[in-house]
């Protein structure tokens, strides 16, 4: 007879980006609900442990306008155990999530994160003991943080190599006998984050039992076992899926079993009244300002994650069109990954805008020449058709493009209002501040003259839907074209 002397279940969530209320349309299962599920399986079973995996802090308004506060409020009364800070948690500059991570009460994990002076600002690892065994728990945040935030949010950081901490982390614990390893990671899986995926992880340590994921919003639906490596699960985005992990040691062997939960299965449970409570006076008390109406739409406005990055659409078109309106820029550059939500038909209220443009993000002009501005096309074709965060997002220039040829060559034509780009002129550029300052890559136009700041995009979107409203088919010219 099998001889179980070890179970243990983790229930793990990722990219929740401040999903933090029930919503039935959208799929959102939300922190009530989760938190009564949990403290449900608390009650059966003591040995539960809940885990984050990074990007909680920012997102929805419930959260963005409190600078990430209702969210870390909400994960004490969860009753979070771990969490592994995200690129977008630091959304806000390091030192407000420092701040933060003051207040939480559960451990903060990340084993790559290290200041100027050498000094880790969270823990690196963690051990604790369960039913006479020892689980070692490490956490890694991807070095993309340093583009994938506005690089001013990370000056006084490093991200070290996570393969490197990664080797560095499972000595130290082997050496402290621990009997499982746990990694909790914000890497991602997809070729956004080559080089440094958790899948990378996997294959280039040993001694991981288990790598909880985040950062490229995958569900795992097929989970790759290899013997003697480390099992990876992800559960998607934005609270839509719960993780489950189950995991024991029988006559010695290690057995995972992993699992993703749907909203549908959330739909009869029981929320917690105290998370319910307190989430609901947290959206009543910006409520009043999200239901201001700013305009109306006949049709969708596309503005899901990968749509914006891997092509144009009439919501971005639409937008850019509205910074070009607001700066008279020459042209207009933005990054696809700056826009987080559709438009459904109606009324276009200050939430809908908000939601599209979560980060607030304010728009600069700057002068640049016309090679840096091809430089910048190419650069952000160069990953296509492969979704990426850097895809440009136009206004004021057509760009016709091979996508079969190599990167840095793809770039065809250029014309700006109608007229061919010269590359050694000059022209008004308008961007976002994460542009602006390299992110994305987009280090070519960090050093260029800046002329003016305008106010953020949320604001500039609101002034502009009321005067193209009721907005109609699509009739915008494309702006990037594939040719071949």
């Amino acid at each position: 007879m099998s001889s179980v002397v070890f179970n243990i279940k983790i229930v793990h969530t990722n990219d929740v980006h401040g999903r933090l209320l029930y919503d039935e349309a959208n799929k959102f299962i939300g922190a009530s609900r989760l938190s009564g599920y949990v403290s449900k399986l608390r009650a059966e079973n003591r040995n539960i442990l809940l885990i984050d995996a990074g990007d909680i802090l920012h997102g929805q308004t419930i959260v963005t306008l409190s600078k990430g506060k209702v969210a870390a409020e909400v994960m004490n009364l969860v009753g979070y155990n771990y969490f592994v800070p995200g690129n977008h948690d630091f959304n806000y500059g390091y030192q407000r999530l420092l701040e933060l991570t003051k207040s939480m009460k559960f451990d903060v994990l990340s084993a790559n994160i290290v200041f100027l002076n050498g000094k880790f600002p969270f823990k690196r690892n963690d051990i604790i003991k369960i039913d006479d065994k020892k689980i070692g728990i490490f956490g890694l945040t991807t070095p993309e943080t340093s583009i994938k935030t506005n690089p001013q949010n990370t000056k006084e950081i490093i991200f070290i190599d996570p393969i490197k901490a990664a080797n560095k982390e499972i000595i130290e614990l082997r050496k402290k006998d621990v009997d499982l390893i746990i990694a909790i990671t914000h890497l991602g899986v997809d070729n956004e984050s080559f080089g440094h995926r958790s899948y990378d992880l996997r294959d280039k340590t040993l001694g991981i039992d288990l790598i909880i994921d985040g950062h490229s919003h995958t569900k795992l639906k097929k989970i790759d076992q290899i013997i003697n490596r480390a099992t990876i699960v992800s559960t998607g985005a934005y609270l839509e899926y719960v993780g489950i992990v189950d995991l024991s040691i029988i006559d010695g062997a290690k057995i995972i079993n992993p699992e993703s939960i749907h909203f549908d299965n959330f739909k009869s449970q029981k929320p917690d009244p105290v998370v319910e409570r307190f989430v609901k006076k947290a959206s009543s008390e910006v409520s009043h300002l999200l239901d201001k109406i700013v305009g109306r739409t006949q049709i969708y406005l596309e503005g899901k994650k990968s749509a914006v990055r891997t092509r144009e659409t009439h919501l971005t078109k639409i937008i850019t069109d509205a910074v070009k309106k607001e700066t008279g820029a020459d042209v207009v550059f933005l990054n696809g990954g700056s826009f987080r939500s559709s438009i459904n038909p109606g009324n276009i209220t200050m939430n809908d805008v908000v939601s599209v443009s979560p980060f607030s993000n304010f728009i600069v002009t700057k002068k640049i020449k016309g090679s840096k501005i091809l430089q910048m096309l190419e650069l952000g074709l160069g990953k296509y058709p492969f979704p990426t965060g850097g895809f440009p997002q136009i206004a004021g220039m057509q760009c016709f493009f091979d996508p079969g040829l190599e990167f840095d060559s793809r770039v065809k034509v250029v014309k700006i209002d109608d007229v061919p780009m010269k590359c050694e002129s000059e022209y008004i550029i308008a961007t976002n501040d994460f542009i602006s300052c390299g992110g994305d890559g987009y280090g070519m136009v960090k050093n260029c003259k800046e002329i003016k700041k305008y106010s953020e995009l949320d604001g500039i979107l609101a002034r502009y839907f009321p005067i193209i409203s009721p907005i109609g088919a699509d009739n915008l010219s494309a702006r990037i074209i594939a040719k071949i």
